[in-house]
């Protein structure tokens, strides 16, 4: 272990068994086949449900949804361009603190949130 380990044991940075848990990784392939509601907006995209937020409390209500292990997809194309720009450092801040991933999936208007150990194929 050695002595700069002990002190990284000793602060709470090592688990008492040093022992690493293996994840769980759940592959999700996006061929984006999109499934549109009557309003010409896509519902879902290969099974990931997409979220149109119109403010910032709306986007809170969606990391419920990652905090159950599901990937969701925001679109801003229906915010203005201050409460977009919030929306976005909302969710970044949120999945940099819940080691989620946030993916730019269109400049600037669709992002994919992946919950921690949740992969994707390209």
């Amino acid at each position: 272990m050695g002595f700069m380990g002990g002190i990284f044991k000793a602060l709470g940075f090592e688990s008492e068994n040093n022992g690493k848990k293996k994840k769980t990784v759940t592959k999700t392939k996006a061929s984006y086949k999109l499934k549109s509601n009557k309003n010409n907006r896509v519902d879902d995209i290969d099974g990931v449900s997409v979220y149109y937020p119109e403010s910032v409390e709306q986007a809170k209500e969606f990391i419920e949804f990652v905090k159950q292990n599901k990937a969701i997809i925001i679109s801003t194309e229906s915010c203005q361009g201050e409460i977009s720009l919030r929306i976005v450092d909302f969710m970044k801040g949120f999945c940099f603190g819940s080691n989620s991933r946030f993916i730019v999936l269109n400049e600037d208007k669709l992002y994919l949130i992946l919950p921690e150990g949740m992969e994707i194929e390209e």
